[in-house]
């Protein structure tokens, strides 16, 4: 797939909705910025107000700190999930032209009963599968920080460059499946009878040879997305070209099983021949005629 075209076609497709579409788009963003704000202020608050040191509340014994993360996180994901999945849902009504995609109003989208479900359980099977993925990295990198930290690099430098080796290896592996998720609130609205579970599933088997399309989407668009002033415009042409690429993408897999399908029922035409028993009993036949 070429990233010129679809960008192309992303554009022609977002002539004159841009800004409909751009207000729909940023609500997750916004979100999700909203809620790391929130909890960067009362750290601060809790800097100001306390006797207490900042490197303290990168740690994990502070009860105070450990709150406010659990409040942020649950509160987040309460919010951007469903914010996610009712913009995906008008997206695909843009991109697969479909008519009574558009014509249903994002509020009625989001307060269904089934937005809320399926969002948020996906959003709880992509970050375990995430945070599962990301303990190997944590291991090799603690490991490799603790034998620098005690200098014994001298005395372990093959266990430490193993370690340093294996941390790199494992943050790449965390990427990529990160990477791979990214098509799950996709999915998710393409196929409304999908549990949140195998449309994880699934987003790892359609993005595998594919994740390359959506870094160089991000590169293109990750310039804009620094600065604020076109932070808005840059979500909305990143996720509206995510969602057309994810419609081409599981058009592909339907073609490509269509023509396994098709190739297969072929051969069988081809090599049909009457096996050796029906053989006999036609011949059988012939004789007592």
């Amino acid at each position: 797939m070429k990233v010129r075209e679809l960008i192309r076609y992303t554009d022609r497709l977002l002539k004159g909705r841009r800004t409909r579409t751009m207000l729909i788009c940023i609500l997750p963003v916004g979100a999700e910025l909203f809620f790391r704000c929130a909890e960067a202020a009362v750290c601060s608050l809790l800097l100001y107000f306390g006797d207490r040191e900042p490197i303290s509340l990168f740690g994990s014994g502070d009860p105070a700190r450990l709150a406010v993360t659990v409040m942020s996180t649950v509160l987040r994901w309460l919010t951007a999930a469903p914010l996610m999945y009712a913009a995906v849902y008008r997206l695909y009504g843009l991109t697969a032209e479909r008519c009574d995609k558009r014509r249903e109003s994002f509020s009625r989208i989001l307060l269904r009963k089934c937005t809320f479900r399926r969002s948020i359980s996906a959003a709880l099977w992509t970050r375990t599968a995430g945070l599962l993925a990301l303990a190997p990295a944590v291991f090799f990198g603690l490991s490799a920080f603790g034998l620098i930290h005690d200098r014994m690099f001298a005395d372990e430098f093959f266990v430490v460059v193993n370690a340093v080796f294996l941390t790199a290896v494992s943050l790449m592996m965390w990427l990529s499946l990160k990477l791979s998720f990214a098509a799950v609130p996709y999915l998710l609205v393409r196929f409304p009878k999908l549990t949140a579970f195998r449309a994880m599933l699934y987003s790892v088997r359609l993005m595998g040879g594919r994740k390359r399309v959506f870094l160089r989407l991000i590169a293109i668009y990750l310039p804009q997305m620094l600065t604020l002033v076109l932070l808005p415009y840059a979500v909305t042409r990143l996720m509206t070209a995510f969602s057309l690429s994810i419609d081409i993408f599981i058009k592909e897999d339907e073609y490509l099983e269509t023509n396994r399908a098709d190739g297969g029922e072929r051969k069988a035409r081809n090599s049909g021949k009457i096996s050796h028993r029906r053989k006999g009993r036609i011949k059988a036949a012939a004789d007592k005629a």
